[in-house]
């Protein structure tokens, strides 16, 4: 019986961070999470600012993501997102100077609608970044 297993290619503008084959991949996408198993429906969904992980055998590797897009055919996964890291290299004190930024900004009363969204979606990427890392 041949290997079950997905291509996995995750890419920001700035570099390729993960092409490698793997037995599962989690997505944090727009309208939930969603787990990839070999043979799973094409898809194509926007992700949201988040937890990605994947699994290759024992190992469970996490990365965080700050939106993007993913598509899922013919047993390939491929993440194009516009910011990711592995949670191991989140610097935690620079995800916590952008979250207070972020808050700063919002409390602002006199916001226009597109910065009050250019804050909100620093904050929920300066979040995601701090929930999903371990402190050192």
């Amino acid at each position: 019986m041949a290997e079950q297993l997905l291509e996995l290619s995750l890419v920001t503008p700035g570099r390729e961070l993960v092409a490698d084959k793997v037995d599962q991949v989690n997505i944090p996408g727009a309208e939930g999470d969603i787990g990839i198993l070999y043979d799973h429906a094409p898809l194509i969904t926007t992700l949201r600012p988040g937890p990605l992980s994947y699994q290759k055998g024992n190992e469970t590797v996490e990365l965080v993501v700050s939106g993007g897009y993913a598509e899922v055919t013919d047993n390939r996964v491929t993440i194009l997102a516009e910011t990711a890291e592995f949670a191991h290299e989140v610097d935690r004190e620079r995800a916590e100077a952008a979250r207070q930024q972020a808050e700063k900004v919002l409390a602002k009363a006199d916001l226009s609608e597109e910065e009050f969204k250019e804050a909100q979606l620093k904050l929920f990427r300066a979040i995601a970044r701090l929930e999903h890392t371990e402190p050192k």
